[in-house]
């Protein structure tokens, strides 16, 4: 998960979180005051109650129920149960009857407020003493609207929280592009620079704040990275010169001594072999160098579309040049109905070469035996399947094939320098492709080279 949606997750999960907190507060608040207020209202009625049953005086008793009725009104599902001192048979009844704990009842005896809240009903308990006699009221109602109340409140609080989520993330994710937006500027910058415009630097804020540091750390990178790369590039092509003329001076001089009749066999001999060494070294260098240039040299060179099979055309030619009655075949089998997913953007000479160097090890390591070339695409890159019936590549070492100058320990019969492989690898990083090899000893290698189809 990408940083920015991170961020916004966590942001709206602990904005969340407050909001819901903030929201059972409210609700288990506004109950408990809507609670204490109808018990309140429901101790009222139970104490007026109590007292017209304690009335002696019956005319007084009316009085305490016209109050009652003009000034309180009724509960809805009021009831009131009267219980007399000694009435032990009236309170057993009752205490099976209703759903009150007998917590309920043993502060009632303390002659503390009992209160009891069960299945929407309220339940209070008066202990009410009056000129000498004791009774206790038992006295329940149904807080209609209270509930009514509490279930609006409920369904505004969750609808509540549900757009203030959905508020949360969407200013969130706008948040967040607005923070990532710098940071997306020097990816997209990044990513544009290469071997070929190694030139290129990163804008750099006035802020003086995390992202222009950031952006400066780069600069400093593509700086030292741009004098590394001129050294180099110096390096390369002034040893170019200086070893292929003491290289070349070191060739004809031996091609003419080898023209003179008048030398013996054994200095002829010295001669030959001379000779010979001077083209394997001129032949090294030249692999060398190039394998040296394709690190960073590629902004001297001719960038264009070029079409995968016309490639393949020309590598079978190079491969017929130098190995006569070599095996490669090239399959069409698989091609995609769409031309254009067989166009690349890159150096037709460095790909030229790369193919090239995997092909002809692909023939010399199988004695030229079949080399198959496949070709296809999906929707992001062209595919080179190069398939061999050769001596393998031992697994061990597999890890080592793109390093230079490495050989496999089954190659002993085989000349080479070990450069061909890293050449043609450096050379496909640099058009941002990939190989992948799958090797079997005895039974032949398989290269599937990956080049992204040009857009």
């Amino acid at each position: 998960m990408k940083i920015q949606n991170r961020i916004v997750l966590i942001f709206t999960i602990l904005t969340a979180g407050i909001i819901l907190s903030l929201s059972i507060f409210l609700y288990i608040f506004t109950s408990g005051s809507i609670a204490s207020s109808f018990y309140h209202r429901l101790e009222v009625r139970a104490k007026l109650v109590g007292h017209a049953a304690l009335q002696k005086d019956k005319s007084q008793t009316s009085i305490y129920y016209d109050i009652k009725e003009k000034h309180l009104g009724d509960l809805p599902y009021e009831q009131h149960q009267i219980i007399w001192k000694n009435d032990l048979k009236k309170a057993d009844s009752l205490k099976k009857k209703l759903p009150l704990p007998q917590t309920f009842y043993d502060e009632i005896i303390r002659k503390q407020p009992a209160r009891f809240f069960k299945n929407d009903t309220s339940y209070v308990g008066m202990n009410i003493t009056q000129s000498g006699e004791n009774i206790i009221v038992l006295s329940s109602a149904v807080d209609l609207y209270g509930l009514e109340e509490m279930e609006n409140l409920k369904n505004l609080l969750t609808t509540g929280f549900l757009i203030s989520l959905l508020f949360v993330f969407t200013f969130g994710k706008l948040f967040s592009i607005q923070i990532f937006s710098p940071i997306r500027r020097i990816i997209r910058n990044v990513k544009g620079i290469s071997a070929h415009n190694l030139n290129q630097r990163l804008a750099v804020d006035s802020n003086k704040d995390e992202i222009s540091d950031l952006a400066t750390t780069f600069n400093d990178m593509l700086d030292r990275l741009e004098i590394t790369f001129d050294i180099q590039n110096n390096f390369v092509s002034n040893a170019s010169h200086e070893f292929r003329t003491p290289l070349t001076i070191i060739s004809g001089e031996s091609q003419l001594n080898l023209s003179d009749s008048g030398i013996s066999e054994t200095v002829r001999e010295s001669f030959r072999t001379i000779f010979h060494e001077s083209e394997k070294m001129e032949h090294l260098t030249n692999s060398m160098l190039s394998l040296a240039q394709t690190g960073f040299d590629g902004k001297k060179e001719k960038w264009e579309a070029i079409r995968i099979d016309e490639l393949m055309f020309s590598v079978k030619e190079t491969s017929d040049k130098i190995m006569p009655g070599n095996g490669v075949e090239i399959n069409f089998d698989e091609l995609p109905e769409n031309e254009q997913k067989l166009i690349i953007s890159g150096n037709e000479t460095l790909l030229k070469a790369a193919f090239s160097n995997i092909v002809l090890n692909s023939c010399k390591y199988s004695d030229n035996k079949p080399v198959l070339i496949k070709i296809r695409a999906d929707e992001k890159f062209v595919i080179v399947e190069i398939t061999d019936q050769g001596i393998g590549i031992p697994d061990r070492e597999m890890s080592q094939i793109f390093v230079p100058f490495f050989r496999a320990s089954n190659t002993g019969k085989y000349k080479g320098y070990g450069i061909g492989l890293p050449l043609a690898n450096n050379i496909i990083k640099l058009h941002q492709g990939n190989i992948v090899v799958d090797s079997e000893v005895g039974v032949g290698t398989r290269f599937i080279i990956y080049l992204p189809i040009e857009i």
